[in-house]
């Protein structure tokens, strides 16, 4: 299979149009005619990353976060980054970005199966009317059938995406009827989830300063790292992939959180 009919295909299931106006989703590395066999579903492309698609042959490495963000003026062997791209370009290995066009699309519902959790709607709506239209867009709020305390929740995310540890800010025992959710990076969105009735907010990236702020605003949050609840693109994609491509091979990389606890 070409390259280009995989991004056909990815392009088809999750619109490039759904994304963020800031996002660089999409094929970033790599010629649209090389021919695809094998493909690494990825979080990240580290350096680690690019070393098993070496390793292992993959022609074409899918991640969750864009190789290339910001503009690039130059591409020599001086930069980290550009070493990394150069390295891909020297293995013929293509690279895909699947961003917040994906947690426009995806991302929440392949959360709420995972956590059991039925929302009501998303915390904010997506940039694109289209979307909109579909009632997607970014996070998810919605109430328990029953109360639970924030303490018991925390655990529960913790089971559900194999997370050892979490970090929460607000009393263990306060009781949680609502809850909003936010894969990835949240810390803009306390004062949506505070406005919205959310009892708890659960993201990743919360500095000290929101999580005070979230707090009197009476808004719980617990903090399963970016990488905690984002994992999930990896068994989703890689699901949808083979499913689609039988043709291809498709594995996956779970690099875990980069965060050490000690």
């Amino acid at each position: 299979m070409k390259c280009d009919d995989v991004i056909k295909l990815l392009e088809e299931e999750v619109p490039l149009e759904a994304a963020e106006s800031w996002d660089n989703p999409g094929f970033l590395v790599g010629d649209r005619q090389k021919e695809v066999k094998k493909i690494l579903v990825v979080l990240d492309i580290t350096n680690d990353v690019v070393e098993e698609a070496v390793k292992t042959g993959a022609d074409f490495i899918f991640a969750h976060h864009p190789v290339i963000f910001s503009k690039i003026k130059r591409c020599t062997s001086d930069d980290f980054l550009q070493r990394k791209l150069l390295r891909l370009i020297e293995n013929k290995i293509c690279c895909y970005g699947m961003h917040t066009n994906y947690d426009v699309c995806r991302m929440c519902d392949a959360v709420a199966e995972k956590l059991g959790f039925y929302p009501d709607g998303v915390l904010e709506e997506a940039q694109d009317q289209r979307f909109q239209a579909e009632g997607k867009g970014i996070g998810m709020i919605g109430a328990f059938a029953g109360e639970k305390q924030l303490k018991d929740f925390a655990k529960e995310i913790k089971r559900a995406f194999g997370i050892p540890a979490v970090s929460v800010f607000g009393d263990p025992r306060t009781p949680i009827h609502k809850a909003a959710i936010v894969p990835g990076s949240g810390r803009s969105m306390t004062g949506i989830a505070a406005a919205r009735g959310a009892d708890v907010l659960v993201t990743g990236d919360i500095g000290h300063h929101e999580g005070l702020d979230a707090a009197d605003m009476g808004l719980c949050v617990i903090d399963a790292g970016h990488y905690g609840l984002e994992q999930v693109f990896i068994d989703d994609m890689r699901e949808l992939l083979q499913q689609k491509l039988p043709e291809c091979e498709i594995s996956s990389y779970k690099a875990g959180s980069p965060f050490q606890i000690i």
